[in-house]
């Protein structure tokens, strides 16, 4: 979680989310040389953070599957969250594509126009795999909720945290962040049912 939020984070140094600002600050986020570092410091990181991700939900569909046995749900789990972690590492990608490319060579000029519209791409996918995110925790939560694993409260926050991944537009990064303490939570969780 720490390497997902730390990856998204530097990314959005260098990045161009809000498509409102000045031609100027959009041309000096993408010109620094501190952000341009930081733009290539993000994609690693979130690279690592989607590799443990993936492992993290093997680990999860292995558990859920001792609870449940073969439940057809359990298929979706994997390729959820690959589909949540593919998605951001692409819209990270795009949105600092701009300050990468200075970094890289002296032929480009960065162009702000170019930056806003690439922010923006880069955002919307970033946002669109919030539905893997969802189908996780929807699936997950369903499959604990029927071996009667999971607290009714617990069932029913984790379904807000669908609703908030699948809203994930509208709700200014709610959804992320409501994804990210559903995770910690299950982490949590499957930590302790290894111990027992």
């Amino acid at each position: 979680m720490v390497l997902l939020a730390g990856g998204i984070a530097l990314g959005a140094l260098a990045g161009v989310d809000a498509p409102g600002l000045s031609d100027a600050a959009i041309l000096e986020r993408i010109g620094s040389g501190r952000n341009q570092a930081a733009a290539g410091l993000a994609l690693p990181m979130l690279a690592s953070a989607s590799a443990l991700l993936l492992w993290f939900a093997v680990g999860l569909r292995r558990a859920l599957e001792r609870l449940e046995g073969d439940e057809p749900l359990l298929h979706a789990i994997v390729p959820a969250a690959a589909l949540f972690a593919g998605l951001v590492i692409v819209g990270a990608a795009i949105d600092v594509s701009s300050a990468v490319t200075a970094l890289a060579t002296d032929a480009f000029t960065p162009d702000p126009d170019v930056a806003r519209v690439l922010g923006t791409a880069g955002a919307t996918i970033g946002l669109t795999g919030l539905v893997g995110g969802a189908v996780m925790v929807a699936a997950t939560t369903r499959i604990a909720q029927r071996a009667q694993a999971l607290p009714t409260w617990a069932v029913w926050a984790s379904y807000v945290v669908v609703v908030l991944c699948l809203i994930g537009f509208w709700t200014a990064g709610m959804g992320s962040v409501a994804l990210g303490l559903w995770l910690v939570g299950a982490v949590i969780a499957l930590l302790r049912a290894s111990r027992s």
